[in-house]
């Protein structure tokens, strides 16, 4: 009977090692593009869910894990990917794996590291564009800085660039708050290429991070109100007991909601008296 218990165990023990040997794979559709020579950290992007057990993160096809050496130039660190610095020759793909003892998923993530462009702080592949509309206030985000906040959850001092330049935060027509830049009465003259970066201390040494956002502002949304063409205001006379058509010609949007009133109140569908139709057509184009 012992032994077949531990048999039975042991066979268990095998099936369940050769299930988590057997990885599910997925492939993550964001590419995020940064600049090289700087330093960057990457996620596993995982469901809420999925987190089962350790990550761990491999580059290409290699079965060897990615060194958690923290000297290392390329390291894992609890379970973030960092490159200190980045380069160029960096770019690829990479797999972060999660697995126990049955369970196990695999996401490919493609990572791309890219210099700037000449006469220019940035490459245009690493923008992030992001829309304000004009006459109000409006905020940029920094983005995908939150790897680089401290322990009471705040990032170093960010410096604005706007079109490669720096930024004179006046707190009059610009403001830095935090991760953003608030803007006062955005007009178009806001367009451009916004520069975010801050220096970040790792073991002991500066390293530079940034990020480029576009701006491109949206017109002020003016809801067009619908216009009644006709009728203006007429008076019709008509004999007790005859049938009359009266016609409501009105100018504006498909959504606009037109409709008959009588003595103050919408007509009821059932009347046996009153009744609606209603006709859509299209204006030409000028």
């Amino acid at each position: 009977m012992k032994l077949l218990l531990r048999l039975v165990c042991f066979i268990a023990l095998l099936i369940s090692s050769v299930e988590a040997d057997i990885c599910e794979e997925r492939t993550e559709r964001v590419i995020l593009v940064s600049s090289a020579y700087e330093i960057d950290v990457r996620s596993c992007f995982l469901n809420p869910n999925e987190k089962k057990g350790p990550i761990i993160w491999y580059k290409n096809d290699s079965k060897t894990p990615i060194s958690m050496d923290v000297g290392a130039r390329i390291h894992q660190h609890k379970d973030e990917l960092w490159f200190v610095p980045a380069m160029v020759e960096d770019s690829g793909y990479y797999f972060c794996t999660v697995r126990n003892a049955t369970y196990c998923l695999k996401i490919k993530t493609t990572i791309r590291f890219v210099q700037h462009e000449p006469n220019l702080c940035y490459n245009t592949e690493t923008i992030f564009t992001q829309r304000l509309p004009v006459a109000a206030d409006g905020q940029l985000v920094c983005p995908y800085m939150d790897f680089f906040k401290d322990e009471n959850n705040e990032l170093p001092k960010i410096q604005w660039q706007k079109d490669c330049k720096p930024l004179l935060l006046d707190n009059i027509y610009f403001s830095g708050v935090k991760d953003r830049l608030v803007i006062a009465n955005v007009t178009a003259a806001h367009n451009g290429k916004y520069t975010c970066g801050i220096f970040y201390m790792y073991l002991g040494k500066q390293y530079r991070v940034t990020r480029v956002i576009e701006l491109k502002t949206i017109e002020e949304y003016k809801p067009l109100r619908p216009v009644i063409v006709s009728p203006a205001n007429e008076t019709v006379e008509v004999g007790l007991g005859s049938k009359l058509q009266l016609i409501c010609n009105v100018s504006g949007q498909f959504s606009d909601s037109v409709f008959w009133k009588w003595n103050g109140s919408a007509i009821d569908d059932d009347d046996s008296v009153l009744a609606e139709e209603y006709v859509l057509d299209q204006l030409p184009t000028p």
